[in-house]
């Protein structure tokens, strides 16, 4: 992300908070949740620059188009490991920074990223719609994020059968609740705006309203994961270690009007 120099001087904490009018309570909350790089420390001080600002005002920007802080740490995680991410930066504004932008390989490319996919396991793909096969040689991913999770679970020894179950069902389920959700949106919204005359009110809401779908969806969608491995984790391997891990990644934190962090369960 290139960026403007915003000052040539570091930063300490206190400064950092006013010059992007933060609390220095929620800056200290962000670095929690990872969402802040870490200050450069000079003794047992932590001073900060241009890349804090920028982030922090990234941070600020995302919770205004309507982003779960799980959300934005998400993106930024997926950013900062190379995934493109060119909404998130701001340059498409029509695009939901969730939706992502598909891929387009090869099948030697496709196989390096996937080694363990044999003829078998690469058909099955292509029927569940992990990848699409286009032409001869080529293969067009629709979803990158998907392909990067069977591609992690393949390095952990995962055969390919199994990761390809979880992407069955995920797409079959999907493939049932957005004709639902399809139904209803023409049904209840859109015919009876178009007969109270709104009609052409209605471009301009499906494009602000897609986004934020599909980070409810995602943020939901997370927060019911959570609450099944957990109560599945008492019949788990090693099932202590689960909820552990659980814990650790679970946003323990909430935002307040003034854009304030507060751990769950504290007083506010």
């Amino acid at each position: 992300m290139t960026s403007t120099v915003e000052t040539d001087e570091p930063l300490t904490i206190d400064d950092l908070a006013r010059r992007v009018q933060l609390p220095v309570r929620t800056i200290r909350e962000y670095h929690t949740m990872r969402l802040l790089p870490p200050p450069e420390r000079r003794g047992r001080l932590g001073l900060y620059g241009d890349r804090h600002i920028q982030r922090l005002r990234l941070i600020t920007r995302l919770q205004r188009r309507g982003y779960s802080l799980a959300g934005i740490r998400d993106l930024l995680g997926a950013w900062e490991s190379g995934t493109d991410l060119v909404t998130l930066l701001g340059v498409d504004e029509s695009q939901a920074a969730l939706d992502e932008t598909p891929l387009f390989l090869t099948r030697a490319e496709l196989l390096q990223r996937l080694p363990a996919l044999d003829e078998a396991a690469l058909g099955r793909a292509g029927r569940i719609g992990l990848v699409r096969p286009h032409g001869e040689d080529h293969f067009l991913v629709r979803s990158p994020a998907l392909l990067g999770l069977v591609a992690d679970w393949g390095r952990i020894g995962v055969p390919p059968d199994g990761a390809l179950d979880l992407i069955e069902v995920l797409v079959a389920d999907l493939d049932t609740l957005a004709g639902q959700l399809a139904g209803l949106i023409v049904e209840r919204i859109w015919e009876p705006a178009a007969a109270a005359g709104r009609a052409g009110e209605l471009p301009d809401l499906l494009r602000r309203g897609r986004p934020m779908l599909l980070q409810g969806a995602a943020s939901t969608l997370a927060d019911r994961i959570g609450a099944a491995l957990a109560e599945r984790a008492g019949n788990a391997a090693d099932g202590d270690r689960l909820l552990a891990v659980l814990d650790e990644i679970r946003v323990g934190a909430v935002a307040d009007s003034a854009g304030t962090i507060h751990r769950r369960g504290e007083d506010r």
